[in-house]
């Protein structure tokens, strides 16, 4: 019976046929939005897998940067006490009479002491001898004078250079040979 509804009603029919094209066209909308929400769940995930990596290294590098600046936190305190060492350095070579060689043990037993407090934190000396290679890393060549000492050496040290946390604190300042 319905055959013969279709049949003799054609408005019915128009119906039909435009409720299957609205259920196609909604089909193709309901994929289309599931791809869309697909693509944007995908995107979404990469967003935070990137999120997550960014975050990881920024917190790597700011824990490195906090070890870096305690281990090299009083480096600007180990500077301002070099001219300090230096002054009993040269209080030490000084001539002194018999009564004053009390005073020139004092000195030298204080120079001492620095010495083992600044290495005891990391403040060590920069070996450098008479005749030795020059090293522009860690030698600072003032000038060059005429020496017996073979040329491009080591001629003259005019002031110590010292490492904190083998970091140059203050490079040694030396004279070069001819």
């Amino acid at each position: 019976m319905s055959d013969n509804l279709n049949e003799q009603d054609p408005n019915l029919q128009n119906q039909g046929s435009q409720n299957d094209e609205n259920l196609d066209q909604n089909e193709l909308e309901a994929n289309t939005d599931e791809s869309d929400l697909a693509t944007e769940l995908a995107q979404a995930k990469e967003n935070l897998i990137r999120a997550q990596a960014d975050f990881e290294n920024i917190k790597k590098r700011l824990e490195k940067d906090k070890i870096t600046a305690v281990s090299f936190a009083n480096e600007s305190f180990a500077r301002d006490l070099l001219p300090v060492i230096d002054a009993l350095e040269m209080a030490a070579k000084v001539e002194v009479s018999a009564e004053e060689t009390k005073l020139l043990e004092g000195v030298n037993l204080t120079i001492s002491e620095f010495n083992r407090c600044l290495e005891k934190h990391g403040v060590k000396a920069i070996q450098a001898e008479i005749g030795g290679e020059f090293n522009p890393e860690i030698h600072n060549a003032m000038s060059q004078i005429e020496s017996e000492i073979e040329s491009g050496k080591i001629a003259q040290i005019y002031q110590k250079g010292y490492l904190y946390n083998d970091r140059i604190l203050r490079p040694t300042m030396v004279l070069i040979a001819k």
